[in-house]
């Protein structure tokens, strides 16, 4: 399963929101006005029997731990993050030390802009794994978001540490830099992610951009060649 964690580049692929619509039971009104009493007990009877039903028939009840969190990731790639969230915390009622879900939830609620919720989920992951990169990562994109650059940086530099070959670390770290003018940095850290993945064109394109606004043209029309053979 793929560890959940945002970066400039994934966020470039998720500029779309998702449409929400709350579901109604069918077949039972939503209130019952000037009814009798007995009339109100056999609506909340028929509700009681819908949702029997629904949660029997909810795939995710069947799932194990992994199948669960492997759905929660589905759909947070489909930017269901509604139900991404739902599975999320279904599973973490069950296993709160899981870091996996821990690091999902810190990714969706991010999406959401719910920042506070989003740290909080970053930090519980570090303290059941101080060595978990992305979690580091995940952090370091709500510091960077509240413009505490500083933060951010000392959270994206450690991730890297922590995993050297960690690409989507070395592209936030980048994207940081440039957000505090240093370009030189930021040119290292994208060159670094493309050591370990050349066939980045995203990283590509940013890098190109960003050395052609330091005037350093010649590689610049280097990486504009490189891109046409990826």
């Amino acid at each position: 399963i793929t560890v959940a964690v945002d970066s400039e580049l994934t966020r470039k692929r998720r500029r779309i929101e998702a449409l929400r619509m709350q579901a109604q039971v069918p077949g039972v009104p939503q209130q019952v006005q000037g009814g009798s009493p007995q009339s109100a007990v056999a609506v909340a009877a028929a509700q009681q029997q819908q949702n029997a039903i629904a949660v029997k028939m909810d795939p995710a009840n069947q799932l194990s731990s992994a199948g669960l969190l492997e759905l929660a990731h589905r759909e947070y790639q489909a930017v269901d993050y509604e139900n991404a969230e739902r599975h999320c915390m279904q599973l973490w009622r069950q296993e709160s030390n899981n870091t996996g879900v821990l690091l999902l939830l810190s990714s969706i609620h991010f999406q959401c802009r719910r920042l506070d919720k989003s740290a909080q989920f970053s930090t519980l992951a570090i303290k059941q794994n101080p060595l978990l990169a992305e979690a580091y990562s995940n952090l370091g994109n709500v510091y960077k978001e509240r413009g505490q650059l500083q933060e951010a940086l000392e959270n994206y530099r450690h991730a890297v540490r922590l995993k050297p070959d960690f690409i989507d670390g070395y592209i936030n770290l980048a994207a940081a830099l440039v957000a505090a003018r240093d370009m030189e940095q930021a040119v290292q850290a994208y060159v670094t992610a493309l050591q370990y993945n050349p066939d980045l064109y995203c990283v590509r394109s940013d890098l190109g951009n960003l050395l052609k606004a330091l005037g350093r043209l010649d590689e610049a029309k280097q990486m504009a060649v490189s891109q046409m053979r990826v």
